[in-house]
């Protein structure tokens, strides 16, 4: 979700207009004219293939989300269930569905270029860091400032009107901490790989993460939330595993002939095979709501790791003809004005569900079935489309939050105040995660709220002051 300096979608209008004023009237259409103005905004050593993975990524989660969350009705009242735990043999999709690793491995390859660039022209890492969590955390802050308080009156006003809570909407949040702590580790994970230690410190994170995944589903020592804590520095471990795959990817330093690329493909699918078939590791790749089964992705495990090869190993597959056909203007003008609002997209996605979800079923707009049946599914592309719209709106109103993120955060940065931002930026979203998990009073969720914005304040995320 970084890459937003240089993002094709700012300041389009005021230099495309003026060159169209330059060169005379143009009978061109709208169409037309919008691919132009894309076209001449995109830097010319802009890596469109990123962005195509990472809109790609976005994409498939939002979908996944929507489709995952079911309302049925089996004795005629509206229910809602999960996808996951009702029919279980549809956790072996999420082995397809599961694409946050790109995410990772996208941040890693950009994140590289960024904190190189910003090095060459002399800035502090510090500050670096502060304006990469500022670009995260500006577009979060307007959707906690409305849906937290929406959360709160809903509890208080009718607790038990609404087929899904708001909480539900939170649930995005946990990917908003992890990148924000591994992009902050930018600079040492980057010296690292500059010193030609990717590969063993990869290995040797992987290694501790093995461990620890044996630790955990042994269930040893506490549990919380609905997992054995034992198993929590995984977050840290796998992801920041992928991410340094991404400075790989951005040093060239990832296989470029097809044998190799297979190979890392298939180390992945086969290290998969090992661990779900023969050595006791989960099928699912996420968590699966309802239930305190162990997974693979809260919090990751090694066979997370082994799927990010899978995915690694099939983007570089693609590369070569996506790369080519991403050249052409028509093909890469969605890509880039979804990815220009990528982040409010996933961020409001889950509130689309749950305001259209619940009204839906408050004001029977759709007859529900029974049960998951033909059905079912085959209502769902008007479950989407209906999502979709609701989303449309969302991003059309607070989309802005995106534009020139990370411009008006100060040098002088100290940091005493960014480790502390960044703690409690991990704390409070920790916290509003856990309300939901362990049926904690919602008035709890101010307080995390406040450890959040204190968090943002402390990052410059809410503007003013230099965290001097």
């Amino acid at each position: 979700m970084d890459g937003v300096a240089n993002r094709p979608g700012l300041g389009w209008g005021r230099s495309v207009t003026q060159r169209h004023t330059d060169e005379g009237p143009r009978d061109d259409g709208a169409a037309k004219g919008l691919v132009e103005r894309v076209e001449a905004a995109t830097p010319s050593d802009r890596d469109r293939y990123l962005d195509f993975l990472r809109v790609a990524a976005i994409l498939m989660v939002i979908l996944g989300h929507w489709v995952v969350r079911v309302v049925v009705a089996p004795d005629g009242a509206a229910e809602a269930q999960y996808l996951l735990e009702v029919q279980p043999a549809w956790q072996w999709a999420t082995l397809v569905w599961q694409v946050m690793p790109l995410i990772f491995l996208v941040g890693g390859a950009l994140n590289a270029g960024s904190w190189r660039r910003a090095r060459d022209e002399g800035q502090a890492p510090v500050d670096w860091i502060r304006r990469r969590a500022e670009r995260l955390l500006r577009p979060t802050t307007a959707l906690l400032v409305v849906l937290v308080p929406a959360w709160i009156l809903a509890d208080l006003a009718v607790p038990e009107a609404l087929l899904i809570d708001p909480d539900v909407a939170l649930i995005p949040l946990w990917f908003i901490a992890a990148y924000l702590v591994v992009t902050a580790l930018t600079p040492i994970t980057l010296a690292l790989h500059e010193r030609g230690w990717s590969l063993p410190a990869i290995i040797a994170a992987v290694a501790v993460a093995a461990v620890l995944d044996l630790l955990r589903f042994a269930d040893l020592g506490p549990v919380v939330g609905t997992q054995p804590m034992v198993g929590f520095p995984n977050f840290l471990l796998i992801w920041v595993s992928i991410h340094q795959l991404g400075h790989l990817w951005a040093d060239d330093g990832l296989p470029n002939r097809l044998a190799g690329k297979l190979a890392v493909t298939a180390a992945g699918a086969g290290a998969l095979m090992v661990l779900i078939g023969a050595a006791g590791w989960p099928l699912t790749m996420v968590p699966v709501e309802g239930t305190a089964e162990p997974n693979n992705a809260a919090p990751p495990t090694i066979a997370l790791f082994a799927l990010a090869l899978v995915q690694t190993g099939v983007a570089l597959l693609a590369r070569g003809p996506m790369r080519r056909a991403l050249d052409r203007p028509w093909f890469w003008t969605p890509v880039a004005l979804v990815g220009a609002r990528m982040l409010t997209l996933f961020l409001w996605h889950q509130v689309a569900m749950v305001v259209v979800t619940n009204l839906a079923v408050q004001l029977n707009w759709l007859p529900l079935t029974q049960t998951i049946d033909a059905r079912w599914w085959a209502q769902q592309p008007l479950w989407v489309l209906a999502f979709a719209v609701v989303l449309a709106g969302f991003v059309a109103v607070v989309g802005r939050f995106e534009d020139k993120a990370g411009d008006a955060v100060p040098e002088g940065g100290r940091w005493p105040a960014t480790l502390a931002g960044i703690a409690l930026t991990a704390a409070g979203i920790s916290g509003l995660l856990w309300i939901g998990t362990a049926e904690l009073p919602t008035a709890l969720a101010l307080v995390f709220l406040g450890l959040l914005l204190g968090g943002f304040r402390a990052l410059g995320a809410l503007g003013g002051g230099s965290g001097k």
